[in-house]
């Protein structure tokens, strides 16, 4: 089977008005937003950890991360987004980010994707790209498990 033939199934999740592009196997759950356990002295992206199913899952404002604000937590259209982690960090299983509306599912292929060059300022984005027209952020997961690894263990 050549490239152009072969097909991922991806999620895209919104984010402010950004829309962020996953594996569909990376996604857990997207769950309301609720039983925030607080965390003192950490960055405004890092609003602390979502109990989910038994689990302390941190839980980032992903656009925070990039000078965005934050939507209001009291709007019922904002949840969190419960994703298996990559790495190696047992302590880290799962990590979850605010998102809203619906996750789009879809079946991406080589030929469906453009690499947009333009320089992402964005800690936790691997790139953008016109993914069957659509402007998407690719997550850099091993960046943004970093990122909380190294706010956890201050």
């Amino acid at each position: 089977m050549s490239d152009e033939q072969e097909q991922i199934r991806c999620v895209l999740l919104t984010v402010n008005e950004d829309l962020l592009m996953l594996p569909n196997s990376a996604l857990i759950e997207v769950v309301p937003v609720r039983n925030i356990i607080n965390v003192a002295n950490k960055p405004r992206w890092m609003l602390g950890y979502l109990d989910w199913r038994g689990n302390s899952v941190p839980l980032v404002a992903f656009e925070t991360m990039n000078g965005v604000r934050m939507p209001s937590l009291a709007n019922q259209d904002v949840r969190a987004a419960v994703i298996y982690s990559v790495g190696d960090n047992k302590a880290i299983p799962f990590v979850s980010f605010l998102v809203q509306g619906t996750p789009q599912i879809i079946n991406v292929g080589a030929a469906d994707i453009v690499s947009d060059t333009a320089p992402v300022s964005h800690p936790a984005i691997a790139q953008k790209a016109l993914v069957k027209g659509e402007l998407v952020s690719v997550v850099a997961m091993d960046k943004l498990e970093g990122m909380i690894q190294k706010v956890m263990t201050h």
